[in-house]
């Protein structure tokens, strides 16, 4: 076999392995008006859309649209107390404690256990620390 011969060989069997690798790829996406569709209403999508579209807020979208509702009332400089029923087990407090530290920032957001209200926690501005003189 002559070395021509080889390089004819070798380039034939790339391109047709592109061109198979090529054509499954191009199967396997979406249709270009769907797929132009769907970045049309992301982009359209406002901040608090996205944000309770995304994994976070999954399985509890009513913490999320209960947190970016009363976000707007909190100021930006008072840290946050979230206030959650005392039988609720750690870790799933916590995971809301997180959950509202991200829509919250850049307040600080504590745990407290205590009464919560109908959407079984209270978001409050903490109280201010006065010290003495």
């Amino acid at each position: 076999m002559t070395a021509a011969v080889r390089r004819f060989a070798a380039a034939f069997l790339t391109s047709a392995a592109l061109l198979l690798l090529g054509w499954r790829a191009w199967e396997s996406i979406a249709p270009l008006p769907a797929s132009l569709s769907v970045m049309r209403k992301f982009w359209r999508a406002g901040t608090p859309t996205r944000l309770l579209n995304s994994r976070l807020f999954r399985r509890d979208p009513e913490l999320g649209a209960a947190l970016v509702s009363r976000e707007r009332f909190l100021p930006l400089d008072a840290d946050v107390v979230l206030t959650v029923p005392p039988g609720l087990p750690d870790a799933a407090a916590e995971e809301m404690r997180r959950k509202a530290a991200f829509v919250l920032a850049p307040r600080r957001v504590t745990l407290a256990r205590g009464e919560a209200g109908r959407d079984g926690f209270l978001l409050a501005a903490a109280p201010v620390a006065r010290e003495a003189p």
